[in-house]
C-alpha cells in the first residue's frame, strides 16, 4: 500500500454498499457475504452480557483479553478484506494509494456495522497514525464508564494496519465515548512508540495533549540520531 493518499477518493459502485453484498438465506437461517462468507449479526444485550462475563471470568485482565480477542478477530478480517480488495479491483491491495484503501477499509467498516472510520497520515514519518472512529459499537453499547471502552478495536485496529504494515504495530485509545468524547480515538504504531499513551489516558490528557508529547519525544529523538 503506498502512502500516497487523496482528499477524495471515488469508486464506481462501492463492492461493499451493493445492496446484495449480505444475502440472508432465511430458510437456512444464514447471511453470507458474495464471498460466501458467513455473517453473525449480534444483538447490544448479547454484547452487554459478553462484556459482563469476559469482567466476571477475567477481572483487571478484561482489557488485555479483548484486545488479543480484538487482534484475531481484525487478522481474519483483513485477511478476508485484502482478498476481497484485489478481488474486486484486479489489482493487489499493497499496490493501491493508501487513500484507495482507507475509503473501501470505511465502506467495509460501515457496511459491518463497525462505524466510520478516517485515518490521519499527518504523523506517518514520526511512526505513528492517528484512526477515528465515530459510532464505534462498543462504547455505544457500554455507555459511561470511567476508562476507554474500545479494546476490542484496539486489536482488531492494530492487526488491520500491521497487515499492512508488514510489520507488528500496537494501538492504544486515547479518547472514548464512553468517558465524553464525540469519537473513539486511537494512536497506531510500534509498541515501544507508543509504550508513554495508556499512563498519559489514565492521566486524563486529552488525544492533542497526547499527540503533541508524542510529537516531541519523536523530534527529540530524530534530533539526537
Amino acid at each position: 500500500m503506498t502512502q500516497e493518499t487523496a482528499s477524495y477518493v471515488r469508486l464506481v459502485s462501492g463492492h461493499y454498499s451493493r445492496p446484495d453484498y449480505f444475502a440472508a438465506d432465511v430458510a437456512k437461517g444464514t447471511i453470507r457475504t458474495p464471498s460466501g462468507t458467513r455473517i453473525c449479526a449480534l444483538t447490544d444485550d448479547f454484547l452487554r452480557g459478553f462484556r459482563a462475563a469476559v469482567q466476571f471470568e477475567c477481572g483487571k485482565a478484561t482489557d488485555r483479553v479483548y484486545k488479543r480477542c480484538g487482534f484475531r478477530w481484525g487478522t481474519s478480517f483483513v485477511e478476508r478484506f485484502d482478498r476481497e480488495m484485489t478481488e474486486y479491483f484486479g489489482v493487489p491491495a499493497r499496490d493501491m494509494s493508501a487513500g484507495l484503501v482507507e475509503r473501501t477499509l470505511d465502506e467495509a467498516f460501515r457496511a459491518h456495522g463497525y462505524g466510520k472510520l478516517a485515518v490521519d497520515y499527518a504523523e506517518y514519518d514520526r511512526g505513528f497514525l492517528q484512526v477515528t472512529l465515530t459510532d464505534s459499537v462498543m462504547p455505544a453499547v457500554m455507555g459511561r464508564a470511567d476508562k476507554p471502552t474500545d479494546a476490542l478495536m484496539c486489536g482488531f485496529l492494530a492487526a488491520v494496519f500491521g497487515f499492512y504494515a508488514s510489520a507488528e504495530l500496537d494501538c492504544v485509545q486515547t479518547e472514548c465515548p464512553s468517558r465524553g468524547a464525540d469519537a473513539s480515538r486511537f494512536l497506531i504504531g510500534l509498541a515501544a512508540r507508543l509504550a508513554p499513551v495508556p499512563k498519559l489516558v489514565a492521566d486524563n490528557l486529552p488525544h492533542a495533549a497526547i499527540l503533541t508529547r508524542l510529537k516531541a519525544t519523536a523530534d527529540g529523538e530524530a534530533h539526537t540520531s
